[in-house]
């Protein structure tokens, strides 16, 4: 008799947590790195995880007035996130936005993970 294994991937139904924090540089000039402006949290960024393998966004969150987030209940594996900011390179009009991404890697069932400080750029 053969029983078919369950293996259990990256996504929700777990006890872990990714957790993480947001910033945002803003600059006078995109491009230009000595026009920093200020860096503030990012209030109500919108923060994707990605599971595993997949090629789209599996989830979504919103940061805090703190620039906070996190996901609850995953399980263990490999998860990328990632956040829009506007292009620090400009080569078009409108300013194209672009994904800065983190990978994260969930080792222990009941683990919280803290994200590197994800940084976004804007300009005024």
């Amino acid at each position: 008799m053969i029983f078919p294994s369950c293996t259990k991937t990256p996504g929700e139904g777990g006890r872990a947590c990714i957790t993480g924090y947001v910033e945002i540089i803003r600059r006078a000039q995109l491009n230009n790195p000595d026009s920093n402006i200020d860096t503030v949290p990012a209030t109500d960024a919108e923060v994707f995880i990605v599971y595993g393998e997949n090629i789209s966004p599996d989830d979504r969150v919103f940061t805090n007035p703190d620039g906070d987030f996190a996901f609850n209940w995953l399980r263990t594996g490999e998860y990328t996130l990632f956040v829009y900011s506007e292009d620090t390179m400009p080569v078009a009009y409108p300013l194209p936005q672009i994904a800065i991404s983190t990978s994260i890697t969930i080792e222990d069932r009941s683990e919280t993970v803290v994200a590197d400080t994800i940084t976004i750029y804007d300009d005024l």
